[in-house]
């Protein structure tokens, strides 16, 4: 599940090039009677997706490159596909753009492949009307509850902030992080809410802002600092509240405590948060799934609207 991206792609057999997965078998096309090729445009050379499409096969091929380096390639396809419904029951929905892979050079993928949530052409959420919406539990215990609920059924309750929508991607506004104490920033920030990023990032700047202030809020100095603050275990869990959150327009606000800002990275005596420095040429905010625990995020794209809300994630 990506809300960093907009295409639905899963491995077909044959695929030469492929990692190995390790739950469900390769979808097989040939297998199937409602699976048909799919047309397209040509995107601008430098989109990302690039799509291609040949009027001599009338095949539409893409390749899509993500920031940890992974890359992938395919061919654009539709598809029937069959959900459930919050009554108990099911729905078909015929015509789902989906990438078809040839090509997955992503060596820690084990799944079947990516959820694509953005709003550009051909994604899924487009099928299902202007509401989405996703609730993450603590996303290191086996058992606990997540969901996402597409259309009319999705959770958009809890404290509104408005969002941009631009080239396939929601954007939320950044005023104030607070780390102790608010820092009100000069201008707002660009946030992309990205549920394909494991880690949180900060441009340069309000990084170094944060690293300052969360030492005078710790009150112990790290063992690191790059590529992020590293400090003994036993220095996090004598906090017994992390008063450190984002701020976005209107309002909205994420909290964070111990379970959603720091991993154990290295040694089992060693925890780092899970923020770290984007020296990437971005002037905007990643928030990543380790910081959205314990949260449902509600979108309801006709409003331009998303709505932000602590809570348990049983349905």
């Amino acid at each position: 599940m990506d809300t960093g991206s907009s295409l639905t792609w899963t491995q077909c057999f044959p695929c030469s090039d492929c990692y190995a997965q390790k739950i469900y078998p390769k979808y097989r096309p040939a297998a199937s009677i409602t699976y048909r090729d799919a047309m397209c445009e040509d995107s601008h050379p430098k989109s990302n997706p690039h799509f291609a499409f040949d009027p001599l096969t009338r095949i539409c091929t893409y390749q899509q490159h993500y920031l940890d380096e992974t890359n992938i390639k395919g061919t654009l396809e539709q598809e029937m596909i069959t959900v459930d419904t919050h009554d108990g029951g099911f729905k078909r929905v015929h015509g789902v753009y989906f990438g078809c892979n040839t090509l997955s050079d992503g060596s820690y993928f084990t799944g079947t492949g990516i959820l694509g949530l953005g709003v550009g052409k051909y994604s899924i959420i487009g099928e299902f009307g202007s509401n989405f919406s996703f609730c993450l539990g603590e996303i290191s215990e086996p058992k606990a509850s997540h969901n996402l609920i597409l259309g009319d059924g999705a959770n958009v309750q809890g404290h509104p902030t408005v969002i941009n929508i631009t080239e396939g991607h929601t954007i939320f506004q950044l005023e104030s992080i607070i780390v102790g104490e608010e820092i009100t920033l000069d201008d707002p920030v660009q946030v992309f809410v990205d549920t394909g990023s494991t880690l949180s990032h900060l441009s340069t700047n309000l990084y170094y802002k944060f690293v300052d202030a969360f030492d005078d809020l710790i009150g112990s100095r790290p063992l690191s600092y790059e590529p992020t603050l590293c400090y003994k275990a036993d220095t996090i869990e004598r906090l017994e509240k992390m008063d450190v959150g984002f701020k976005f327009d209107g309002g909205a606000e994420l909290s964070v405590n111990i379970h959603n800002i720091f991993i154990q990275q290295g040694p089992p005596e060693i925890r780092c948060l899970a923020i770290q420095n984007n020296k990437e040429s971005f002037s905007h905010v990643i928030i990543g799934v380790i910081a959205m625990q314990g949260y449902n995020v509600g979108y309801d794209l006709s409003a331009k609207t998303a709505y932000i809300n602590k809570q348990d994630c049983d349905m």
